[in-house]
């Protein structure tokens, strides 16, 4: 294998060499691309050989790629997505399609967006079914798309970063506090706020919020009463109790009528929403076609400014 000529890899080489480093495992990629694992390791040898580096290193169970391999990941995408471009039509008929869409969300305050996005779907491809899966917790989503589990997802303030995944500004939203007027006052200082009880989603994994972190700049620690799994049992909760929750705004088309909501005492960063999908799929017409869908409910509902600002 030495001296391997560089321009001897084909594209379906990277390709295993991606999913290699997608999955972190030989068994998987073996398993989808329906090769045995010998095959599997003989394709990772020849891009070893072609490019100077032993490309993966055990980890546990598994393998990771190692820095000269993650550095090779955009550009090898790049060149896969190109030659898989070449084979796929450069046109999509929706009239003629009759395939669902699997569609991930992480709150229910984005099925106002969802019907938006059926009322045109039902318009233009009506023999196609939108199906919604929950892309929760926010690490997952990476994966569900990297095993075609959903087509594309709505992310929220940035998460799902990889280089397997592209990604498009969608909306943006303000943090605002709910409360039942029936129980309580809105809350009026940083005191009131410190003061309340507050209730909050458990959506997986350890990473402090924003408003953690706000409360963190004060010096204060956020006095937890009530965590839910889902946004909608938390509205459901917080109805008849003093609790708060710091919530987007949107969440008022979605949550109990008991709840109303009052701004927040504090400064809060807005949340952002990105659309994500996989990057096999950059030149697919069908994505094409639902993304510059999803970009019109976007413009619709967020406007301009708001679809047009970048997550930082």
């Amino acid at each position: 294998m030495e001296n391997f000529d560089v321009l001897r890899l084909d594209g379906h080489s990277l390709s295993v060499f991606l999913s290699v480093c997608e999955t972190g495992s030989i068994s998987k990629t073996a398993v989808a691309y329906d090769l045995n694992q010998s095959t599997i390791s003989h394709t990772i040898d020849k891009v070893r050989a072609a490019v100077g580096d032993p490309l993966f290193v055990k980890a546990g169970r598994g393998i990771v790629p190692t820095e000269a391999a993650l550095s090779l990941v955009p550009r090898v995408e790049r060149l896969v997505a190109e030659i898989q471009g070449l084979a796929i039509p450069e046109s999509y008929d929706p009239r003629k399609d009759n395939q669902p869409f699997a569609l991930g969300i992480q709150t229910p305050a984005q099925l106002h967006d969802v019907k938006l996005l059926q009322v045109k779907l039902a318009k233009i491809a009506p023999n196609v079914r939108l199906e919604m899966k929950r892309a929760v917790p926010q690490n997952h989503i990476a994966q569900m798309l990297q095993e075609k589990e959903i087509d594309i997802s709505f992310v929220i303030n940035g998460h799902a970063r990889s280089p397997f995944l592209n990604r498009t500004p969608y909306g943006q939203d303000e943090l605002v506090v709910f409360y039942d007027p029936k129980v309580r006052g809105p809350i009026e200082s940083v005191e009131d706020y410190a003061e309340a009880t507050h209730g909050v989603v458990n959506f997986g994994g350890n990473s402090k919020t924003q408003i953690d972190i706000a409360f963190e700049k004060l010096g204060r620690e956020r006095k937890i009463a009530l965590v839910a799994p889902t946004t909608s049992m938390l509205g459901n909760l917080l109805a008849g109790t003093p609790a708060i929750a710091t919530m987007p705004s949107r969440w008022a088309s979605t949550v109990s009528r008991d709840l109303t909501f009052c701004k927040a005492p504090i400064d809060l960063p807005p949340i952002y929403y990105d659309i994500a999908w996989h990057r096999r799929n950059e030149h697919s017409g069908r994505i094409i076609w639902l993304r510059n869908l999803l970009d019109e409910v976007g413009r619709e509902l967020y406007g301009e400014a708001a679809h047009a600002q970048k997550n930082p």
